[in-house]
């Protein structure tokens, strides 16, 4: 069996968890903490151990400076690493008291980071135009991608206004293809996300699509392409308490061969990426 190592879940938690190899408790320092956009940050980490081996859509879990006090980590998605100079990038929302805390975080601070974690996006094979799928802050989990699809990929973005749009330039600046929706019809086309998509398979029947957003976004995503067998993935974005499988505290229903017909997955391990076909959604 694989080595494992144990690490502690927090710098001041007696609870103890299990994670593999390639999954490391780093020591990071924070490089940069911008507000770019709105309530939309970015924070870059030197996090070398953990930037080295992420790949779209995975995420780690965070310990943020000034909630030492708690127990549980936050979960973030990785938006960018750079294995050359071990830079590591998280782009946020503050929605609540954890990201409030983490954006008054300045560069200098130290946080500990636990990562990679979970199952990422699998690349578009060679002859499948690759296609991201994203809702609001979503695309930061598929922007990996523009780096390992042998192709340029379309990217599509869907936020209610085009205040919730965000990163369209560094997609546009990574050589991606990026086309916009919003639900007023304030930036690009009037509508949901899908409408985009539907035009995508239209041109493309075969598009190799991954996708990350809210839940129904997901739910229609699959909806759409379920005669499909292979080429859909989806990220769904559970509640990571403690991020390697111990709590079962973000169990999903895949299908299954069992006499019932499906089997709840842990989503920080089994996932968050899952075939589209294999989630049950209802």
């Amino acid at each position: 069996p694989a080595a494992i190592h144990r690490l502690r879940c927090h710098p001041r938690s007696r609870r103890e968890i299990t994670t593999m190899p390639d999954q490391f408790q780093s020591i990071a320092t924070i490089l940069a903490n911008d507000n770019f956009q709105g309530d939309y940050w970015c924070l870059r980490l030197q996090a070398p151990d953990i930037a080295g081996k992420a790949v779209a859509g995975q995420f780690v879990h965070l310990a943020v400076p000034g909630l030492e006090h708690r127990v549980l980590r936050r979960p973030f998605s990785i938006h960018n690493a750079e294995p050359d100079s071990g830079v590591l990038t998280v782009v946020y929302k503050v929605v609540g008291e954890g990201t409030r805390a983490l954006s008054q975080a300045r560069a200098g601070l130290k946080a500990s980071v636990l990562g990679p974690l979970g199952r990422g996006f699998t690349p578009a094979p060679q002859g499948r135009r690759p296609v991201l799928v994203a809702g609001g802050y979503g695309c930061a989990a598929v922007y990996l991608l523009t780096k390992t699809s042998p192709v340029s990929p379309v990217v599509l973005l869907g936020g209610r206004t085009a205040g919730d749009i965000i990163l369209a330039e560094e997609f546009r600046h990574a050589g991606a293809e990026v086309r916009i929706a919003t639900d007023d019809g304030s930036l690009g086309t009037r509508g949901r996300v899908t409408v985009l998509l539907e035009e995508i398979l239209r041109e493309t029947p075969d598009a190799w699509i991954s996708a990350c957003g809210p839940l129904p976004m997901l739910k229609a995503v699959a909806k759409m392409t379920s005669t499909r067998h292979d080429g859909v993935e989806v990220s769904l974005d559970e509640h990571f308490c403690c991020g390697v499988g111990a709590c079962f505290g973000c169990v999903v229903k895949v299908k299954d061969t069992s006499e019932q017909g499906w089997r709840y997955a842990r989503s920080c391990q089994e996932g968050p990426v899952f075939p589209a076909s294999q989630v049950v959604w209802d």
